[in-house]
């Protein structure tokens, strides 16, 4: 004998293309970890400065997530021939872990990296420099 299972029924046509339509309206298919090439952002912080890196952005969070980070450093100190000088964040006197949380309150913009971009080429530069000083 069938049973008939109304509750399945509203949940089918009523809960689920709802929630298609939420999950649709909050997320950036183009910044999923899954949907391509390494995606850089930078974001511009009201105070002038300005990083560079692996954006994590939780729309319903106060503040966003900037992993393998970069920030910009005088060209002149470099030993590439790049015309944008950048450095890894970590080395710095309280040597932070990778990651910063940044208050959305304070970011004046984001805005994607081209990987062609002479940001994304010094960023390549010093990764590869990184990848021979470890070895």
């Amino acid at each position: 004998m069938r049973r008939n299972r109304p509750a399945w029924t509203l949940a089918r046509w009523l809960v689920v293309p709802l929630a298609a339509l939420i999950l649709g309206a909050t997320v950036d298919p183009a910044a999923l970890p899954f949907s391509g090439a390494e995606k850089l952002a930078a974001v511009f912080l009201l105070d002038g400065e300005a990083y560079f890196g692996e954006l994590e952005d939780v729309p319903w969070s106060d503040s966003v997530k900037l992993t393998d980070v970069y920030y910009f450093e005088s060209a002149s100190k470099r030993t590439t021939d790049l015309p944008v000088g950048l450095l890894k964040r970590g080395n710095e006197l309280h040597q932070p872990a990778d990651g910063m949380l940044i208050h959305r309150d304070k970011i004046l913009g984001i805005e994607r990296v081209s990987l062609d971009s002479p940001v994304a080429r010094a960023i390549a530069a010093q990764r590869a420099i990184d990848r021979g000083v470890a070895r």
